[in-house]
């Protein structure tokens, strides 16, 4: 007799709940943060504005910042993240190329890439940085108060001397300021503005108070001409000017109408920069050819301006625009200006507005503080007006996570 097959039978699954730890009196159950990132991002955040605001006051902490780039190296590696904002893109192409021009550089020129990337390091990691105009202006005066009491023994007269760039209380801090200015006029700040336009004429820096001037005329333009007027082939136009124009002072083109109008020699006008741009300027204009397409390499402006005389010293040429030219090349010149003026935010644009006019008289290239505020302010001011334009109230500081808190100890019932 053959048996009637009988159906399977299917139990549901049996999902049992996750052991849950057993408590034990008196121990507290330690807890990870809820995120380790954010630790080892604030810590390298928190070093980078320390030891350049720091460095810069003190030389001995030189030799921390110095070790921004290693660290950060080994930060973007622990995190697996490497974001640089588009803001510091420009220093980028720079060192690129120096690096493809590797044969030609210098010891010299390879110090000044190594002072780029000081400067871009800090943002390797697209940190938010805590800021507000506020916090910077207090540090930034700090420091220019701690440099006068560390460098002098005392102040003496106080004197303010705009045509000989002198000043009782002159500090590279000024350029700061200038930032300052240019994002209290951004954001219609009017008390803010005239402070640190105050201060920015006492920490005199000439090219620092022209270039807020000039970006403060443009940030008063009309919004659409300001931002037809602030495009890469503009501004690439306007720098080849100006280093056309330095090339005649150098020749001595402007030396009547600078003695007439303003009573002074045109080397001494220039705080000396006509004797300076002598021999860089004679190679430029006899091998103009090969400078349009590659330089002689980073740091071949130091060995120009020894005129053959291998014992000199180095000296800066304070006139970065030209640096570019005669070092990179007129391809990396018009890509490193292009990328600087490629944004589509005009904010980010003032800025490079107003450190390209240092360029063009003075050594911000390869000052690692002047990047870092650069950036630093650039990115705060856009946030902050991104966070207006949205409606939003203008964020004092950036949302900060912060880590769950510790567990507390257990308790056994009663």
């Amino acid at each position: 007799m053959k048996l009637p097959r009988l159906p399977a039978l299917r139990l549901p699954a049996l999902r049992l709940p996750a052991p849950r730890p057993v408590p034990v009196p008196g121990v507290v159950p330690l807890r990870r943060p809820a995120s380790e990132a954010l630790t080892i991002e604030s810590a390298y955040v928190w070093y980078c504005m320390a030891m350049i605001w720091l460095g810069l006051i003190v030389n001995p902490f030189k030799l921390f910042y110095y070790a921004i780039p290693a660290i950060g190296v080994v930060v973007c590696l622990a995190l697996r993240r490497f974001a640089l904002p588009e803001i510091t893109w420009p220093f980028l192409v720079l060192m690129a190329v120096g690096v493809a021009t590797a044969p030609l550089a210098t010891l010299a020129g390879w110090q000044d890439l190594y002072l780029m990337l000081i400067g871009v390091m800090p943002f390797a990691l697209g940190s938010r940085y805590p800021v507000t105009w506020w916090r910077v202006f207090v540090f930034a005066l700090l420091g220019t108060g701690l440099m006068i009491a560390i460098g002098r023994s005392s102040l003496g007269e106080v004197r303010i001397d705009f045509m000989n760039s002198e000043s009782t209380f002159e500090s590279p801090f000024c350029f700061v300021f200038g930032m300052l200015a240019i994002w209290a006029g951004l954001t219609r700040r009017w008390k803010e503005l005239l402070l640190a336009i105050v201060i920015t004429v006492f920490t005199l820096k000439r090219i620092a108070l022209i270039g807020v001037v000039l970006t403060l005329v443009l940030i008063m333009m009309p919004r659409r001409l300001a931002d037809l007027l602030l495009r890469p082939l503009p501004m690439v136009l306007f720098n080849a000017a100006a280093v056309w124009l330095a090339v005649l002072y150098t020749r001595g083109e402007f030396d009547f109408l600078i003695h007439q109008y303003l009573g002074q020699s045109a080397n001494q006008a220039g705080m000396g920069r006509q004797a300076l741009y002598g021999f860089v300027v004679d190679e430029l204009t006899a091998h103009l050819g090969r400078y349009a397409v590659l330089g002689g390499g980073a740091g071949w402006a130091y060995e120009l301006m020894k005129g053959g005389y291998d014992w000199q010293g180095k000296a800066n040429l304070h006139a970065d625009v030209m640096k570019i030219l005669v070092e990179y090349g007129g391809i990396a010149f018009v890509a490193f200006f292009w990328m600087a003026y490629r944004s589509r935010s005009l904010t980010l644009r003032f800025f490079w507005f107003y450190a390209n006019v240092t360029l063009l008289t003075d050594n911000t290239l390869i000052y690692p503080f002047f990047i870092f505020a650069l950036c630093l302010s650039a990115q705060a001011a856009r946030r902050e007006l991104d966070a207006a334009s949205a409606g939003a109230p203008p964020a004092r500081l950036p949302p900060r996570t912060r880590p769950p808190l510790a567990a507390r100890p257990w308790t056994p019932p009663a």
